[in-house]
This record gives structure tokens, C-alpha cells and sequence, in this order.
């Protein structure tokens, strides 16, 4: 209904600011923000606090240094050293300093005739390995843990033991023991046996227990043997891990009370148990990490002890600088060489040969304190005392713990020479297990009822980590050199494994046909052959280049080694192989070789019985597919020949039907994940098409996509939905290539579009327990419709039967359109909802589907009516599948610093401001009402819409509301001073907006008028009333005057100011009917004022505020008052700035039109007042 056929109840609304038709500037857009000053901060994010991280003070601590606890069993010069045994009166006995010329029991350390007596020389880093306690010393950092092959094997442990930790064990009653008293009830509660008495009284039980037990133990004509006699005892993993622990920790706490050689008969306790491969074989492995960690514990505090005593004088005073961490023997004050030489003299006192190799070889760090560069020496002398251990699963483990150990020594600085030794023991290894597998293996087994691979299994850990140390400095020689030792002694396919997988392709990819042979001759184990084919072929296919085709290259290889695979029956192990020879020939072979492969796999696939098909085997079927896809991604032609193949269709149909939901999960990753190397022919983005080969593909990807959505339930996780709607959402965005125009015919791109929508559409019933994917496929389909309108502009269509394709595009974007506004509804989102229906719209708009627009616009106008910002969670937040939001509300609440509780009213404002942006070219198409739109938005957004709840009585939502309704007010007064204009700037193809419909109407001209002037009386209510209950609110005032500078930068362009062209825009109808109202009314008529008034008015309120807010007194919060009144004086000065350049340049500007004289002087008036606007 126009404006001049309503009937108000009190008078017609009077027009007191009129808009000019000119060309529009850009206003407020054109001013470029200034750049703040060191100290200043951008307002928005003066909200952000920072809490002070507080340091917490770490107390120094304090290591005892007592005397050395004498070893009465052994010898009692076997003290913790010499210098320990201090008197009462603190006085040291005097040293015992080995000579020049002396050799120490182990006849491998340096002479010590250069070691000093004196002060010590300055030590060479000042970062410690070892916290040194000293008395106001600050605590010195950790050192980085290195990346060593002991703490990959540390890393590994866990694994090793889950392996047997359902497993129960028999083992002797003695194994565990901790005290010689504890043999008959080892396992039994400590107070059972554990009595009050003396002593002395302790001590004779204790030698009369032991003297009666080895009585009753002698061997007897008609007596059990000692090994039936020996009581064993069923335990579980995790109570034998227990009992160990338990030793590990009584050791520790006799080494605090200072009884450390208590602590080194732990130790020695420990390593016996690693001596029995009787009783539980299976448990050695077990038994060997545990004890490997209380060995290592046990060495680690030997060296913190002799580290203490180096960075300590001669009175046990701290040093002014504790001892480094890149310390040289010669560094070493005599006081901790003495403790050193002490325990290695500790150590070669053991009888044993296996604890004394384990306790020494614990120490062997220990050997920096007294020598240097001696390293390859010592650890080649332990390793021929291994030697003399003849169980071969004892001095395995044995050579195991001499290799981790060296490694963090040798491995580090001289990896050559860590692989020399290492070598060695893998020699010593070989020939002695080829010994004991031709003289006693075949009775052990029997007696130990255990079958061969189960025993092989033992070794395995053992002899991957052997070669795992001697990897790392090998070269060509030394891999030949293994292998030759191999050949001779071994012929294990579980140490070729080991060698294959340890040492790397790259020390065979120029010779790999030699390795099959090595694989056909490997003896049986628990490795099987074929798993040998495919550990060689993945570990080819990480190699850059393998030898070429000439004989025994990579080509022989592939023949002779497929030919002995294809045979093979079973079908697990040869999809095994399968997968890691596609994988082979992806990195190295082209897509020939790779569709012999997958026709291959089809044929035994379908000879298969189902009950052969197990899950393995569909997990191994997922593998090749990847490696397929993998290929396809690097190379087009394994792409453009691998993908369509009616192999690899054949596969995916298979994998279809019996997959798991991880293995779908897996082959979809392969398909989304990632992406193809860019080549002439495509983009750098794996697509397929939804019409011809492909989409086999593409639908049968669309079940594997089903199977991962229908595991979703209620009791599926967040990160489980959010998994699945990624992946199903980067398949949907690869569907189609409806960009390249270029490359496929019109009717094929028509085709393609069309299954591309049909394909939405099943996508859209499938996953309806995501909401994300239904907003993503209406993103897609509004993609779709603009695309297919692109292709309709262009002149594409102007080819034979031009016309008809036209209308079938046409009709297909009304399809579109009907998918968005069927599938939009059913999101329960309200904000991405309305963000849709806009978008919707929008669309409908720009590709003239007029009815369509017209039925989105209402729709997302009853959407905004029924919405609460306050209480909406966006979902952008949680998904990334929703297009960008405009930035066409910048600046939405300014840079003045509100505190916003959540992102619902600015994303909503942002949303009016799209919404508004359509209505300026939207047709209107109410005949009786050209507003109908506008005013139904008006409504919707300033009195339906609940910006903030009633019972809210935050200061700052309340703040943040009034500025959003301005905000929109703001908005509204851009649109119809747009519409005032004789045309739009702009034009959208075959769009009649409403400067053509009503152009030339002298009643639609004053309706906008009178809108626009109450709409910016309105704006200036509402900015006063933002002062309102906010007394003495600094963001407040900011907000006035930010938003008043807004509605000036916003109405200078637009305003009259020529006097003399006012009252034009009045009809004489119009004229009469006013002056009637105001007479009914008994008001006098207002005339139309000059835009000048308005922006004195405006400026001169927006002066006085900005000066009170830069005289106000600093608070608490200084900083953030001071950078936000900064800004806001900035703006205003920059708007003044403006605003005077254009009243002093109007009267001059040939694109505009000339004032009269009374203007001019008005206009030249104004421009001299804002001069005097300055803030102080």
C-alpha cells in the first residue's frame, strides 16, 4: 500500500531530512584506518586478559654423603671408596692414589698419572646432565633425552611385555627372592615371616636354615633330585612384573640409607634370574626388560654418586661450578676416580660370569671418569666375555643389553665403530645358535615341550634390536659381510627378516634379485616366505631408485618373485603380498604392470571360498586399494587407466559388500585425504565424475561412505561424528567437475550436472544423522545453480537449439533452488539456517528466478522473526562447511571494546546486513505495497526479533543489543537513500529492481523520503538512548560516538543541501492532504531542513561526547580506557576531516549539482564550524 492512500491515526509522517539524487560516494569505506603507535592495541582486543603464570620455587636438595657400608662377604677394602670413611671428627684418612705405571684388575684404563690432586680445572660447559645439589645453586635444566636406539627400544618394552600378559608362568619359589631369609616363603606377606628378634638370634636361624637345606638337597640314591625337590609355583606376568618392581625399589632405598653394596647384591639378585631358562622360557624376554630397567636404575645412581663426588672439593664442600656434561677424564677430581675404580673393583669381585658381565656393563658409562676415547676397547672386551655363557638365549640377551647400552656411548660419536662391535656379536650370535640347533635344540624342545618356531620367537626381539644397533653405522661392506655370516651359519628366514627390514632397501635396491634368492633358500620360521616378498617390496618402494631393467634388476624381480606368489594357496598371505607389490609398483612401475596386478588379484579373489575370506583378508583388500589410489594421486595415468578398469571396479564391489566399518574409514581417507600432484591435464585435487567409469567409483564410494555413517549412534562420540562428517564432506566437495567448461562438451557438462544433483540428492537421504552434511550439500547444490547461470550468460549456450538448452538450464536451477529450500528447513541450526535461506535467496535473485526469490525472502523473514541471538550457538564454530560470512556489517560493533557474550548477535546483524544488500535490487512484487518486503523485515528485526531476553539484566548484552538495532537502522536508511537515486549502481542481468519498475513515481520518491527521514530521526533517538542506564559506562559513550560517526559518514553524501529544491519532491496532492492532516492535528506543517543542520547536530554530539571521554579520569583498567579513547578521537577527527573536505569541495564538483548562493554560504558556514570541532 503506498504511502499516500494510508490513513494514520494522528497525522502524516512529515519529511524533515531529504535525500539529494547524486552520484553516491563510498563514504565511510574510503577511510583508511591509521596505524597505531608502539604500546597502542586495536580496541577489539582490548577484552583479552592474560593471567600471570606463577613460578612455583623448587627447594634444593640435599644428597647424603655417608660412609661406604664394607662388604664383610667379600673383602673388606671394598668400601665405596677410601676416601668415604670419615672419622667423627671429620678428618679423611689418607688416600690410596694409584701410581704412574699401575694397571687397574680390568687391565683397560689409562694410565692415571696425569689426574690431579689439586683444584680442579674449569670445566668445559656449564650445562649438567645431572642436577648437582649444591647450596643456593638454581635448578639447572634437563637435558633433551636423545634420540638413541635405546630409548626407541624403552618406547618399545610395553609391547613386549602385552605380548605374554595373559600368560601364567611356573617358576621356581626361589627366582624372586630379596633375602637369603626369604626362601621357603618368598611370595608369602612380609609380616608372616618377618619376626622381632635379635640380631644375633636372626643371623644363627638364618646359617642353621641354610646348612639343613643343603643337607636335605644332596643327591641320594633313593632321594628326588634337587630339580624335583625344587618347589615351583604358578604366577601371572603382572605379579612377576610386581616382584620385580618391588626388588627395584628396596634397592633404591638401601642406596638413600646409604647402604649401597645392600643395593649391589639387589642387583646381582636380579641379574640371576635372567640365568634360568628352565623354568619359564617364555617369560625371558619379559625377564630381560624388567631386569634391563633395575640394571639401568641401578647404573644411573652409581653415576649420579660419582658425578656428586666430582663436583665437590676435598672437605665434600660443592665446587663453585659443578661438573659439566661434556666432561674429560681429566676433569675428574681424585676423590670421584677413587669412588670409580672402587666399584668397577666392586664388580670384577663377583664370582659370577653373567652378573658380572650385566653389573659391568651397567657401569659402563661410568668409564668417562677415568678414561678417554676407550669406549670400542671396553665394549669389545665385554663382548668376548659373552662368549663364555653357553645357553645361546642367555648370551643373546646378554649381547642385547651390551648393545643398547653402547649405543647411547658409541652411537652417538662413533656409530662405525658401535657397528663393528655390534657385528661381531651378531657373528658370535650366528655361529654359536648354528652350534646348539645341530648338537642340543632338538632336545631341549623335547624337554621343554615347545615346537621350533615358538623357541625362534624367543630370539626374535632380541635379534631385531641387535641389528636395529647396527644399522645406523653400517655400509655396503658390512651388509655383505652380515649376509655372508647369514648364508653360512643362519639361514633363518626370522633373521633375514630383521636384516631386510633393520638395514633398509637401499643396501640391496641395486642388486634385489639377489635377495630372492636368499628368501627361497631361508629355512621356515615363524616368518613366513611370503611375508619376506612383501617386507622387501615395500622397503623397495621407499627407495628413490631401483636398479633398472637390465638383468637382475627391478623388472627380473618382479617376474621371478610374482611367479613364486600367484602360486601360493593361501589367500591372507597372498593379498599380503598383493598389496605391498602394488605398492612397489606405484613408486617404480607404471599403470601396465599395475593392471596385470589387479587382474590377478580378481581372479584368486574370485576362486576364493567365503569361508577364505576373512577380515584379514578384506583389511589386506583395503591396503591395495589405498596403494591404488595412492598411485592415482601421483600419476595421471594410474588415474585416468587404474580408476575406470573393470579390475578395479570389480575390487571395489567386493569391498563393498563384506568391509568393516575401519577398513571403510581407511579407504575413504584414501580417496579424500590428501592430494594429487598437479599435472596439464587436472587440479591438484582428486575428483571424480559422476558420469562414465567414474561413477562406479563414486557410488560405490557413497556405500562406504553409508557404512561409516550408519556406525553412528547415540553412544558414538563428538569426535567420532565430527571424523565422520569430515570425511563424508571431503567425498561430497570431490563429487563432479562442474568447473571445467573448457574440456567436455555442452551435452557432457550437462549430464554431468544433472547425475551431480541426482547423486546430492541420494547424499541428502543417506546422511541424515549429520546436520553438517545437509548444510554442506546446500552450499553445494547454491554452487551448482550459480555455476550453471554462469554457463547461461557466458553465450555458451548459443550453439543449435541454443533456446531449448536455455530453458532445460533454467529449469535445472529451479531444481536447485527447490533442493535448498526443501533441505534447508530441516536443519535445526537457526543461524546457519537463516545464513542458508539468505544465500538462497540471493541466488534466486541473481539467476532471475523471481518466485523462487520472492518465496526464500519471506521464508527467511519468518526465520528472523522467530530468532534469539542471545541464545543460539553457532555451528560454524564446531564445522567448516558453510561458506564464508560477508564482511558486509565491518566493523559491527566498532573497535570500542564490548565485552560480547557470543557471536548470535553479531552473526545475526551480519546476516540482516546480506538480507538488506538483496532488498536494494529485489523487484518488489506486491503491487499494492512496494515496501511490503522491507517493511516485513523492519518488523521482523526490530520488533519481533528478541535481541536480548527479558529476564537478562547484563549490563553488556543490553549494551550490545541497542547497538545491533542500530545497527540495522543504520542499514535501513542506506537502502532508501540507494532507492532515491534515479538508478541503482549496478545492474543484475534480466533484473528489473525497483529504480526501472518505479522510476519516475512521484509517490514511491515520497515514501522513501519520508522513510528515510524518520528512519534517521530514529537512529538519533537510538543512539541517545544507549546512554540510558549506563551512567558513567566508558564502552557506552565509545558506542555513541561511534555509531553517530557511522550515520554522519553515512548520510553526507546522500543529503540535500540546496534550500531552494526542499519542498520539490512534493506533489501538490501530497501538499494538500499534509496540510490537511495538520490541520486535523492542530500542528503546524514542518518545512524540510538542509542537510547542514543535521550534520552540525550530529558532529557537535558526537564532539561532546568524545571530549568527556578524553577529559575522564584513568581507572583501574588505564591501558585499555587510553587505547580506546585513542581510537575513538582518531575517528572522529578523521571524520571531520571528511566531512569538511566534501562541504567545501560540493559547490565545485561538475559531477554534481551547483547550490544557490544561501546554500553555498550555509555549506561554507558548516565546513567552518567543524574546523573548530578540534579535541583539546
Amino acid at each position: 500500500m503506498m504511502a499516500a492512500e494510508r490513513e494514520p491515526p494522528v497525522a502524516v509522517p512529515t519529511i524533515k531530512w531529504r535525500v539529494g539524487e547524486r552520484q553516491v560516494p563510498r563514504s565511510r569505506h574510503v577511510l583508511e584506518p591509521r596505524v597505531l603507535m608502539a604500546k597502542e592495541t586495536h580496541p577489539l582486543a582490548l577484552a583479552a586478559t592474560f593471567s600471570t603464570l606463577e613460578q612455583a620455587d623448587l627447594a634444593d636438595s640435599e644428597t647424603a654423603v655417608g660412609g661406604g657400608h664394607p662388604l664383610s662377604s667379600v673383602s673388606s677394602s671394598l668400601g665405596d671408596s677410601f676416601s668415604d670413611r670419615r672419622s667423627g671428627s671429620g678428618v679423611s684418612p689418607e688416600l690410596v692414589v694409584l701410581q704412574h705405571g699401575d694397571v687397574d684388575p680390568l687391565g683397560v684404563l689409562g694410565s692415571s698419572g696425569n689426574m690431579k690432586a689439586t683444584e680442579p680445572e674449569p670445566v668445559r660447559s656449564k650445562v649438567t646432565k645431572i642436577s648437582v645439589v649444591q647450596g643456593n645453586e638454581r635448578p639447572v635444566k634437563a637435558a633433551a633425552i636423545p634420540n638413541t636406539v635405546k630409548y626407541k627400544w624403552k618406547e618399545h618394552t610395553d609391547r613386549l611385555l602385552a605380548k605374554y600378559a595373559d600368560h601364567t608362568f611356573k617358576i621356581k619359589a626361589s627366582m624372586l627372592e630379596v633375602n637369603d631369609l626369604e626362601n621357603e616363603i618368598s611370595f608369602a606377606p612380609k609380616s608372616d615371616y618377618q619376626k622381632a628378634d635379635d640380631p644375633a638370634e636372626a643371623s644363627v636361624i638364618k646359617k642353621s636354615r641354610a646348612r639343613l637345606e643343603q643337607l636335605e638337597r644332596e643327591p641320594d640314591n633313593n632321594g628326588p633330585s634337587p630339580e624335583q625337590d625344587e618347589k615351583t609355583i604358578e604366577i601371572s606376568q603382572s605379579q612377576y612384573v610386581a616382584k620385580v618392581k618391588e626388588m627395584e625399589k628396596r634397592l633404591i632405598a638401601n642406596w638413600e640409607q646409604n647402604h649401597k653394596v645392600e643395593a649391589l647384591r639387589i642387583a646381582i639378585k636380579c641379574v640371576k634370574l635372567l640365568a634360568d631358562t628352565d623354568t619359564a622360557p617364555q617369560l625371558y624376554p619379559c625377564v630381560f626388560v624388567l631386569v634391563s630397567e633395575v640394571l639401568d636404575a641401578f647404573g644411573k645412581l652409581v653415576f649420579d654418586r660419582i658425578h656428586a663426588r666430582a663436583s665437590e672439593d676435598d672437605n665434600g664442600q660443592p665446587l663453585p661450578e659443578p661438573l659439566g656434561e661434556h666432561f674429560m677424564s681429566s676433569d675428574i677430581n681424585i676423590q670421584a676416580t677413587e669412588t670409580c675404580r672402587n666399584w668397577f673393583y666392586k664388580t670384577a669381585c663377583i664370582r659370577e660370569l653373567l652378573p658380572r658381565i650385566y653389573i659391568e656393563i651397567a657401569l659402563l658409562g661410568c668409564y668417562r671418569f677415568l678414561c678417554d676415547g676407550e669406549y670400542p676397547q671396553i665394549v669389545a672386551r665385554l663382548s668376548n666375555m659373552i662368549k663364555g655363557i653357553g645357553e645361546p638365549m642367555v648370551a643373546l640377551y646378554a649381547r642385547l643389553y651390551l648393545a643398547l647400552t653402547s649405543s647411547e656411548l658409541l652411537g652417538t660419536t662413533s656409530p662405525a665403530e658401535q657397528t663393528i662391535v655390534v657385528s661381531s656379536s651378531l657373528f658370535d650370535y650366528f655361529y654359536a645358535f648354528n652350534w646348539f640347533r645341530q648338537k642340543k635344540l632338538e632336545h631341549w624342545l623335547l624337554t621343554h615341550k615347545m615346537e621350533y618356531d615358538e623357541y625362534l620367537a624367543l630370539h626374535s626381539p632380541a635379534v631385531e634390536w641387535l641389528v636395529k644397533c647396527a644399522a645406523p653405522g653400517a655400509t655396503q661392506d658390512t651388509f655383505d659381510t652380515l649376509l655372508a655370516h647369514y648364508q653360512e651359519y643362519s639361514y633363518s628366514s626370522m633373521v633375514l627378516k630383521h636384516l631386510c627390514e633393520c638395514f633398509g632397501a637401499r643396501f640391496y635396491a641395486s642388486t634385489p634379485s639377489e635377495m630372492l634368492e636368499l628368501i627361497r633358500t631361508a629355512s621356515p620360521s615363524l616368518v613366513s616366505k611370503c611375508h619376506l616378498y612383501s617386507l622387501v617390496a615395500v622397503q623397495l618402494s621407499n627407495v628413490s631408485t631401483v636398479a633398472e631393467n637390465e638383468p637382475g634388476g627391478k623388472l627380473q624381480f618382479l617376474n621371478d618373485s610374482w611367479s613364486t606368489i600367484t602360486s601360493q594357496e593361501d589367500i591372507t598371505q597372498y593379498m599380503e603380498c598383493a598389496a605391498a607389490y602394488m605398492k612397489l609398483i606405484v613408486a617404480h612401475f607404471s599403470h601396465r604392470e599395475a593392471l596385470i596386478l589387479l587382474k590377478d588379484v580378481v581372479r584368486h579373489l574370485n576362486a576364493a571360498t567365503p569361508e577364505e575370506l576373512t577380515a584379514k583378508t578384506y583389511n589386506l583388500l583395503g591396503a591395495l586399494i589405498e596403494n591404488v589410489v595412492f598411485g592415482a594421486k601421483q600419476h595421471y595415468e594410474f588415474f585416468s587407466k587404474l580408476i575406470p578398469s573393470t579390475s578395479f571396479l570389480a575390487l571395489m564391489g567386493m569391498f563393498k559388500r563384506e568391509s568393516s566399518v575401519e577398513v571403510a574409514k581407511k579407504v575413504l581417507r584414501a580417496f579424500v585425504g590428501g592430494s594429487m600432484k598437479k599435472s596439464s591435464h587436472r587440479s591438484g585435487t582428486l575428483r571424480l565424475h559422476v558420469v562414465g567409469p567414474e561413477a562406479a567409483v563414486a557410488h560405490t564410494l557413497l556405500v562406504v561412505c553409508c557404512r561409516v555413517h550408519d556406525a553412528l549412534d547415540s553412544l558414538s562420540t563428538a569426535s567420532e561424528r565430527s571424523e565422520a562428517t569430515r570425511d563424508i564432506s571431503a567425498f561430497i566437495t570431490r563429487l563432479g567437475y562442474v568447473n571445467e567448461t573448457a574440456s567436455a562438451s555442452e551435452r557432457a557438462q550437462d549430464e554431468e550436472q544433472e547425475a551431480l544433483l541426482m547423486l546430492y540428492t541420494d547424499c541428502r537421504r543417506a546422511f541424515y544423522k549429520l546436520e553438517p552434511i545437509r548444510m554442506l550439500l546446500s552450499t553445494m547444490v547454491l554452487r551448482l545453480a550459480m555455476h550453471v547461470h554462469r554457463r547461461i550468460g557466458s553465450g555458451v549456450a548459443s550453439v543449435i537449439g541454443g533456446k531449448k538448452r536455455v530453458h532445460a538450464r533454467r529449469n535445472f536451477i529451479q531444481s536447485c533452488l527447490a533442493f535448498a529450500h526443501i533441505t534447508i528447513p530441516s536443519i535445526e541450526a537457526s543461524l546457519e539456517k537463516l545464513q542458508l535461506m539468505v544465500s538462497a535467496a540471493n541466488v534466486a535473485l541473481v539467476t532471475n528466478c523471481i518466485p523462487q526469490m520472492d518465496a526464500l525472502v519471506k521464508a527467511a523473514i519468518v526465520l528472523l522473526a522467530d530468532l534469539d541471538p542471545s541464545a543460539v550457538r553457532t555451528a560454524s564454530e564446531d564445522s567448516t562447511v558453510l561458506t564464508a560470512s560477508h564482511t558486509g556489517a565491518v566493523g559491527l560493533f566498532g573497535a570500542v571494546g564490548i565485552n560480547r557474550t557470543g557471536r548470535g548477535i553479531d552473526q545475526s546483524v551480519r546476516i540482516i546486513a546480506q538480507l538488506m544488500s538483496m532488498l536494494v535490487y529485489a523487484p518488489s512484487l506486491n503491487d499494492e505495497d512496494a515496501f511490503y518486503f522491507v517493511t516485513a523485515l523492519r518488523k521482523a528485526a526490530l520488533e519481533r526479533m528478541v535481541w536480548m531476553p527479558s529476564s537478562s539484566s547484563s549490563v553488556s548484552l543490553r549494551l550490545e543489543a541497542g547497538v545491533a538495532r542500530v545497527r540495522v537502522l543504520l542499514m535501513l536508511v542506506q537502502l532508501y537513500a540507494l532507492w532515491r537515486q534515479r538508478s541503482l549502481p549496478g545492474r543484475l542481468s534480466g533484473v528489473d529492481s525497483n529504480d526501472v519498475l518505479y522510476g519516475g513515481d512521484d509517490a514511491f520518491s515520497n515514501e522513501v523520503q519520508i522513510r528515510f527521514s524518520s528512519t534517521a530521526e530514529e537512529v538519533a533517538r537510538e543512539i541517545e538512548a544507549l546512554g540510558e542506564g549506563n551512567e558513567g559506562n566508558d564502552g557506552a559513550v565509545a558506542a555513541q560516538i561511534e555509531l553517530m560517526l557511522d550515520f554522519v559518514n553515512l548520510v553526507v553524501p546522500v543529503l540535500e543541501y540546496d534550500e531552494s529544491r526542499l519542498g520539490e519532491a512534493l506533489t501538490i496532492a501530497d501538499s494538500l492532504r499534509a496540510e490537511e492532516a495538520a490541520g486535523r492535528s492542530g500542528r503546524r506543517r514542518k518545512k524540510p531542513r538542509s542537510g547542514v543542520a543535521l550534520v552540525r547536530k550530529c558532529m557537535a554530539y558526537s564532539h561532546g561526547k568524545a571530549q568527556s571521554l578524553k577529559q575522564a579520569k584513568p581507572r583501574e583498567t588505564s591501558t585499555s580506557q587510553m587505547q580506546m579513547t585513542t581510537w575513538i578521537c582518531r575517528y572522529f577527527d578523521s571524520t571531520r576531516m571528511y566531512v569538511a573536505e566534501l562541504m567545501q569541495g560540493m559547490s565545485k564538483r561538475s559531477t554534481g549539482l551547483r547550490l544557490d548562493g544561501s546554500s553555498q554560504q550555509t555549506v561554507q558556514g558548516l565546513a567552518q564550524a567543524l574546523d573548530s570541532l578540534t579535541l583539546s
